[in-house]
């Protein structure tokens, strides 16, 4: 048995197929014309530009439009002016050939994106290496691999599924993936959870380990591939994945249904995006309302500042969709380490550590205001909730309160119209848990952020793979600071919500509330199945296992009292 990272749920037996790359020569040689290799490097990168355009009509047709965007994003890389720039001084200065050039520069950003402590951005230099790969295989005319040739049941093994590959896949054979790379965030993680396949990501030298024919069953909620099992565990997992099916085919009738306990306790299940786009998930999987837009990805993949008139039409997309239901939108949160290509930013030791989110903002005021007059403009189409993130001392909420006051005196005199709206901000760093009552005067909401809180609190980096059991969601330290946090909301008579990894789990979901949580919010698909735990849990219980948790000195003993308490009966 070997393990790596779960990211897309459910059960798959079958024979492997490992997803082999085509070998590509990057030795350096010498050219007697560099300009004629130059051509021949443009003429690679226009040959990749219209199969990248082909590959994107393919994935809107499959994967609607929203998902599509990363086409998009491998354009702008294939076309990127410093890559280009670098490879034709290099070819030009060293008269080397194009493939070694192009491979040595772009191994130097690769590099670059491995230092990065942010797990999205980390997981681009995927995109990169998928977009280079291309450029140099149609230069060296060499073929690339074509999965709709696949006629037989198989999962997946490579280094990672790239975008390119996902749109040749068919559910029909392809029943899993397993990836040496790739995290949660990953493309094929995103993928392999549309088309409700089993993936497991991050598993070491599973190229090496694994054997083409060989057959394996992947477990999408452990992160376990079995590699040598008896005849009663393959009928277990057959069992499994017939369970797991009826259960997903059920989870419809919940659609309407509102979110409340056995014993009548109402809650609002929210949904986590990411663009205007992913609104049509969120009615998909009958959300409650928007918990979480992250606003990131309006400013990456572009090669300027998204202006306020383009942030503006964007919020006001949302809020419009979803007519009076709530809407969460958080200002800028990114770190310190030169994550935007247009904006320069120092670079940092410690960047989670640094200047990051709401300090951003703070020391970039024209860039902060010219987000804030977007959401001030757009409130008046919907019922708009600010979020400002990683909020650690009751100055910085007044700086951002005294922001807004400014704007709103420049709106008036403009005769620029903008509505009611609530100001929230995220909790997420063990300060702001201990002025949890002097922040709560300050604010309309609080958002807990678990992902971050837990890797504050333990002071161990979650994207460290040699740190991961200090990732602690149910230890009672957590548990103890959230019960806190809402304590001193309720005080106030302010709501507060979770949009960490914990809400989407139907184990610690529950327990939330039964901490005084308000409302959860989530990834879009996994509404439904928290909705189904509710209507099989009674409030009353949640409220009594929280509270005999928090006495308690280990992660360990917190949920083996949970699980003797919260019912999952029909999942897996």
């Amino acid at each position: 048995m070997i393990k790596g990272i779960p990211v897309s749920k459910g059960y798959a037996i079958a024979k492997i197929y490992k997803l082999h790359k085509p070998k590509i020569d990057t030795q350096k040689s010498l050219v007697m014309d560099p300009e004629l290799e130059i051509k021949r490097y443009h003429d690679a990168i226009h040959k990749t530009k219209l199969a990248i355009e082909k590959l994107k009509s393919k994935s809107i047709e499959r994967f609607g439009e929203e998902t599509s965007k990363i086409f998009d994003a491998h354009l702008m890389i294939a076309d990127d002016p410093e890559i280009k720039t670098s490879v034709e001084s290099m070819i030009r200065h060293e008269q080397c050939n194009l493939t070694y050039a192009l491979q040595t520069v772009v191994d130097r950003f690769l590099r670059l994106f491995s230092d990065l402590d942010n797990e999205y951005l980390r997981e681009r230099a995927i995109d990169l290496k998928d977009v280079s790969e291309r450029i140099l295989s149609h230069a060296l005319g060499l073929e690339t691999s074509d999965l709709s040739l696949i006629q037989d049941n198989v999962i997946l093994v490579s280094e990672d599924i790239t975008p390119s590959e996902t749109t040749q896949l068919d559910t029909t054979y392809i029943k899993g993936f397993i990836t040496e790379q790739g995290g949660m965030t990953s493309h094929s993680a995103i993928i392999a959870r549309l088309l409700n396949l089993p993936a497991v990501a991050g598993v070491k030298d599973a190229l090496k380990k694994l054997r083409d024919g060989d057959e394996v069953i992947i477990d999408g909620f452990s992160g376990k591939v079995l590699l040598n099992y008896d005849d009663t565990t393959r009928l277990d997992y057959e069992e499994r994945i017939q369970k797991y099916l009826t259960h997903l085919s059920s989870l419809s009738s919940y659609i309407g249904l509102p979110s409340r306990t056995v014993d009548g306790y109402e809650t609002k299940l929210l949904a986590n995006i990411g663009t205007p786009k992913d609104v049509d998930l969120v009615f998909a999987h009958d959300a409650e309302g928007i918990g979480l837009f992250r606003t990131e990805l309006l400013y990456m993949d572009k090669k300027e500042m998204p202006s306020e008139e383009e942030q503006f039409l964007a919020y006001q997309e949302v809020l419009t969709k979803m007519h009076d239901q709530k809407v969460v939108i958080r200002t800028l949160d990114i770190g310190g380490d030169k994550y935007l290509p247009y904006l320069t930013l120092e670079h940092e030791l410690n960047p989670f550590l640094g200047n990051r989110a709401i300090r951003l903002s703070l020391s970039k005021p024209d860039i902060f205001k010219v987000q804030l007059r977007a959401l001030l403009r757009a409130s008046v189409y919907g019922n708009l909730h600010i979020l400002i993130p990683m909020i650690s001392t009751k100055e910085e909420i007044v700086s951002v309160k005294k922001i807004i006051k400014e704007l709103k005196k420049d709106l008036d005199a403009s005769g620029i119209p903008y509505g009611n709206y609530q100001l929230g901000i995220m909790i997420e760093v063990p300060s702001a848990v201990m002025l949890a009552d002097a922040l709560a005067k300050e604010v309309d909401f609080f958002s807990i952020g678990t992902n971050d809180l837990i890797q504050y609190t333990f002071a161990a980096d979650r994207t460290n793979e040699n740190l991961s059991s200090y990732y602690q969601p149910c230890h009672p330290v957590i548990l103890q600071m959230i019960s806190r946090v809402t304590q001193a909301a309720h005080d106030a008579k302010i709501p507060v919500s979770v949009c960490g990894e914990m809400a989407s789990s139907l184990i610690q979901g529950p327990l939330l509330l039964g901490l005084g949580v308000d409302e959860l919010s989530m990834t879009p698909s996994e509404i439904l199945k928290m909705r189904r735990v509710l209507h099989l849990n009674s409030y009353e219980i949640l409220c009594q296992t929280a509270q005999n948790v928090l006495k308690y000195d280990s992660e360990e003993h917190v949920l083996r009292e949970i699980k003797k308490w919260i019912v999952l009966e029909g999942d897996s």
